[in-house]
């Protein structure tokens, strides 16, 4: 059942990135009487002190508007939307796989799922890399539609980047140790 929750979030999520690519910054909002609405705003994917520049000013929210709708920067953010995404939803998978894989019958169900945990690991330790990657070229992609123009932007925070890090190679250290395990097992089998 857990299996098929993560690859129901998947699915999901994978709705979610697919919007928000074709509309760079969509989002649903849901208020407390049960009302929710889409919004599309791609100041929304601004750092904090750029958004609060742009949207304290109505001029140089036209100006971002007009800007964030080229073709060239639309395209952009939806190429870095679908590449820093495609790595969350496929450890969703993943590790709903695995699930899936241990909760089944017969056979050594272990040994099926670890390639699974494996590679929802990798993912995870990939998101973790391209996570401020991406955040940082974002940024410097919308950077000159804001009235402080064009400049570098380095996004990297540690704690998102680092747990995350640390976790899924956790993850990938328990699976090849399972792994190893495993294979003593039925070196030993042979063996005897």
């Amino acid at each position: 059942m857990a299996g098929v929750v993560f690859l129901l979030v998947a699915t999901i999520w994978g709705g979610a990135t697919v919007s928000q690519s074709i509309m760079p910054g969509w989002s649903l909002a849901c208020s407390d009487s049960g009302a929710c609405h889409p919004d599309v705003d791609p100041g929304a994917l601004l750092p904090d002190a750029e958004r609060a520049s742009v949207s304290s000013d109505p001029a140089a929210r036209a100006r971002f508007a007009a800007y964030a709708a080229r073709p060239r920067v639309r395209a952009g953010l939806a190429g870095l939307i679908l590449f820093d995404e495609v790595f969350l939803i496929f450890l969703f998978v993943a590790v709903g796989l695995t699930l899936r894989r241990l909760g089944g019958a017969g056979g050594p169900v272990l040994a099926r799922a670890l390639p699974w945990l494996k590679r929802g690991a990798l993912s995870a330790v990939l998101w973790a890399i391209v996570q401020p990657l991406t955040d940082s070229l974002r940024a410097m992609l919308l950077f000159p539609g804001t009235p402080s123009g064009a400049s570098w932007y380095i996004a990297l925070d540690l704690t998102v980047a680092g747990p995350a890090m640390l976790l899924a190679i956790a993850a990938y250290a328990t699976a090849w140790a399972l792994e190893a395990g495993i294979r003593a097992e039925r070196d030993l089998a042979t063996f005897v």
